[in-house]
């Protein structure tokens, strides 16, 4: 299992349009192959930054996503946003263990 962790910041005046495309993505790709879950969270601490939270089944699956055509026009349309800190880093992760 791939698990991801992202961080995007952009202006305040920026953020509703940028809310509302990583949620349309967000959507889009929980829908792909081997996408487990997506999810994009507000920071409460930093006006203008979102959290990204991706699990995958494989880093074979998370690459194919990224490779898919509406990708690179998401990033280059954050990038146009003033996007200061877009950055994903997945992380290999063993069996999965219920804590709580």
């Amino acid at each position: 299992m791939i698990i991801s962790l992202g961080t995007v910041t952009v202006s305040t005046e920026h953020a509703p349009q940028v809310s509302q495309m990583l949620s349309g993505l967000a959507a889009q790709t929980r829908t792909e192959p081997g996408c487990l879950d997506y999810r994009v969270s507000h920071d409460l601490e930093v006006p203008g930054r979102f959290s990204l939270l991706e699990t995958w089944a494989s880093l074979e699956e998370m690459q194919t996503h990224l490779a898919l055509p509406h990708i690179a026009p998401a990033v280059e349309a954050l990038m146009r946003l003033g996007a200061t800190d877009l950055n994903v880093t997945a992380y290999e992760a063993g069996e999965a263990r219920r804590m709580l």
